[in-house]
């Protein structure tokens, strides 16, 4: 029996779990968790996935071990390489061109709307983050996208973000849509308390399962705002020996995600 998983191999495993085979994705600069959760899907259910390195280009890079999407190294290995042109005509014009982008957060609130640019005041801000980059388009136009928070805190998940910079289901309802955004937004936030979707209707954040031995109660003392909880939520299913073997053999053999 391999050693436990560290929380970031479980994200990366709960990731690849949710993607399907032929969908397309994009995946920024500093995304180990996000490479190894396309790789792995690549290699265990969905071997036509696409995932194109934002500031590289790179598709399908095929390394064993986890790099910065924009490591030169990953051109060697990539099944194609698109120019700069291309990516932007892609990330910033075509709506539903990429199935979805997997996006980390300085905050995230009850509508899945993400922010990634400062906390606090903007003009004496409590905490700078890396900026919008092509986050805006990504979140506006991509068919849906999934958040990865590193930390559950009220910090974290807050009722509205500080900064908006990543459009998700805005406040709720149609608003998305009634301002002019295509259908799409948040599908799932995972956090190290557990999985999250959005009721349909509201589309508040829900829960849709807690990670072993994670209690309703430590959740909802985590969050700063009221979560959607419909019955006993299930417990998040376990990761699987076949799938840690995988993921530390043929995709993280640096074991990158051990140290997280």
């Amino acid at each position: 029996m391999p050693p436990e998983p560290t929380m970031a191999e479980t994200m990366a495993i709960l990731l690849a779990r949710d993607m399907a085979n032929g969908e397309k994705a994009i995946i920024g600069t500093n995304s180990d968790i996000q490479v190894a959760a396309c790789n792995l899907a690549r290699l265990m259910h969905a071997p036509d996935l696409w995932w194109i390195s934002g500031p590289g280009g790179m598709v399908n890079p095929e390394r064993d071990h986890l790099v910065s999407t924009a490591d030169h190294g990953n051109i060697a290995s990539a099944e194609a390489w698109m120019d700069l042109p291309n990516m932007i005509d892609f990330i910033d014009w075509k709506i539903h061109f990429f199935d979805f982008a997997i996006l980390s957060a300085l905050q995230v609130d009850q509508y899945g709307n993400i922010n990634t640019v400062v906390v606090g005041d903007q003009t004496k801000p409590k905490l700078r983050g890396p900026g919008t980059v092509g986050i805006s388009a990504l979140c506006g136009l991509s068919r849906y996208f999934n958040v990865v928070m590193a930390h559950h805190s009220k910090a974290a998940f807050v009722p509205r973000v500080d900064f908006l910079c990543g459009p998700g289901h805005m406040e709720g309802g149609t608003s998305r849509e009634d301002r002019g955004l295509p259908p799409g937004g948040p599908r799932l936030v995972i956090s190290p308390l557990g999985v999250f979707d959005f009721e349909p209707g509201s589309r508040r954040m829900r829960i849709r399962s807690l990670h072993a031995g994670v209690e309703v109660q430590k959740v909802i003392d985590a969050t700063g705002f009221e979560l959607v909880v419909q019955g006993e939520p299930a417990v998040t299913p376990a990761v699987t020996p076949q799938e840690i073997e995988l993921l530390r053999s043929r995709v993280d053999r640096a074991q990158a995600l051990r140290k997280g």
